[in-house]
């Protein structure tokens, strides 16, 4: 009786997801936007407080709020910059064994046997 009851639940869940696809397609953007510096912010606000609540708004706009408050804030520029791969990095990416045969890396080294 019990799995009859949950079926029917999800079912009923997601019927009314599928008919109600637009407002749960902009919660979702919400929640986790496509903006980068957004994505940043809050990743960031995850980090300093680990109660942090992505799914409530206001904390979401006092979030953000926080990370632009400073539009030069070191600690969003740290986070949002790449880190520039080293020598080291290409090293240990060509020692794997799972990169791409036309990687010009592979190519290198099968010229370089064949010698």
């Amino acid at each position: 009786m019990k799995p009859s009851i949950l079926a029917t639940t999800l079912g009923i869940a997601a019927a009314v997801a599928a008919t109600q696809s637009t407002p749960v397609h902009h919660f979702l953007g919400e929640i986790y936007p496509s903006d980068t510096a957004k994505r940043e912010a809050l990743n960031l606000c995850m980090l300093a407080d680990p109660k942090f609540d992505r799914l409530d708004g206001a904390a979401r706009y006092a979030c953000y709020e926080h990370a632009f408050a400073a539009s030069g804030s070191a600690a969003l520029a740290a986070a949002s910059v790449a880190r520039a791969p080293n020598q080291l990095d290409f090293r240990q990416a060509a020692d794997r064994r799972n990169v791409p045969s036309n990687d010009i890396r592979v190519q290198q080294q099968s010229l370089g046997s064949m010698r």
